[in-house]
């Protein structure tokens, strides 16, 4: 009997060791969270450290990337209007409207990546919220119900705006001797304004003669 209830005593403890008491795993828990934040605190680190490598101080990666998520931000919100305006384009310049706002959004795209991917060039973290796109973007949001006239006319507004933003992200560049943030936004300027010429002519196609 006495052996019985050895083996009662020692099975209960074995269970009572698999279902801890809260405090422990809370404790448990805690320790992990720490190891994670710790390790990502070293990973945000070595990335930070990528910057000092490429020869800019912690103030000019500031600088840069501050820029970077405001071109990042208002080409976001300008290539989700375009696909707005690219679905929902009706009437008789439907195909123009169309076949327009989808070049537009496919190098949109392309250059939105390469924004991104250049924040993380510095170890940094593009924004990556779309609360974030829509307070940090000069180009707003349109509802969907618009001509196509419209359209052209506010998505040359919207280039506009967006050589504003990558204007000074360039400035920022040539300020901080950031050769290889100032050629990218050099060639993302030639494309909009590229682009700007193209609606443009269309807009001003009634008054050709």
């Amino acid at each position: 009997m006495a052996r019985r209830a050895g083996f009662i005593i020692l099975t209960w403890g074995a269970k009572r060791n698999l279902h801890s008491s809260p405090v422990a795993q809370n404790a448990s828990m805690n320790k992990q969270l720490r190891t994670k934040k710790r390790l990502r605190m070293e990973l945000l680190k070595k990335e930070q450290n990528q910057a000092k490598k490429l020869g800019f101080e912690k103030l000019e990666t500031a600088e840069m990337v501050t820029s970077l998520n405001k071109v990042l931000a208002t080409y976001q919100v300008f290539f989700h209007k375009l696909q707005n305006f690219h679905w929902n384009t009706v009437g008789g310049d439907f195909f123009d409207v169309h076949e327009l706002t989808e070049e537009l959004y496919k190098n949109a795209l392309e250059n939105i990546d390469e924004i991104a991917e250049r924040i993380r060039v510095f170890g940094q973290i593009p924004e990556g919220k779309l609360s974030e796109y829509l307070q940090n973007s000069i180009v707003k949001e349109c509802s969907t119900q618009k001509s196509a006239d419209f359209m052209i006319s506010n998505l040359i507004q919207d280039l506009e705006h967006l050589t504003e933003t990558i204007l000074h992200a360039h400035e920022q560049a040539s300020l901080n001797g950031d050769v290889g943030t100032g050629y990218m936004m050099s060639k993302m300027l030639k494309e909009i304004e590229t682009y700007h010429w193209k609606l443009s002519a269309w807009a001003n196609r009634k008054f050709a003669v």
